[in-house]
């Protein structure tokens, strides 16, 4: 199986490419479809097999590159795969040469830093589930244009005070988010 039998944009395909990544890993053939098609989905495999790339390729084929709003959101539960996440988004858009902005919205990271990189209405923001709670109350980060919304490390994210914090989160965006 490859990414173009996928049915992934060719423009990704290049992109992977030029990262060395030539055949998709078992999750992310098991992935691409389910995702692409809207359907919720839970994605379970080791570290390491391309989980990110899983759900990334097939979010960024939904989203419209001239909506200037956030369209996708990633909730990680930790600063350093919230870096990860936005650094690999970052790379692979950068590479299919799409304008997508990716923001990354962290806590122990300039507040006002944060505020003025949303004024440049990302289309993808990765962070933690506090942070990005705290911008949405502020009304700086609207979740009216949601398309999606990505738990990572969901065993993580939904235990302990973690679940109510993610739920807010997903229960402002749009009934219709994947």
């Amino acid at each position: 199986m490859t990414f173009t039998e996928l049915g992934l944009a060719d423009s990704l395909t290049a992109a992977l490419a030029k990262l060395g990544i030539t055949e998709p890993t078992p999750i992310q053939v098991a992935a691409l479809p389910v995702v692409r098609e809207g359907k919720d989905a839970f994605l379970q495999a080791e570290t390491g097999t391309g989980k990110t790339l899983a759900y990334l390729l097939p979010l960024f084929e939904r989203i419209d590159l001239k909506l200037e709003a956030v369209q996708v959101m990633v909730l990680a539960p930790t600063h350093e795969l919230a870096l990860q996440i936005q650094r690999v988004a970052c790379d692979v858009a950068q590479r299919a040469g799409w304008p997508l902005r990716v923001l990354l919205l962290i806590g122990g990271t300039s507040l006002d830093r944060q505020l003025d990189k949303l004024k440049k209405k990302p289309q993808l923001v990765v962070g933690s589930p506090g942070r990005i709670l705290d911008l949405m109350g502020m009304g700086k980060l609207r979740p009216q244009k949601l398309r999606a919304v990505v738990v990572d490390e969901a065993d993580r994210l939904l235990s302990g005070e973690g679940v109510e914090v993610v739920r807010k989160i997903i229960e402002a965006a749009p009934a219709a988010r994947q």
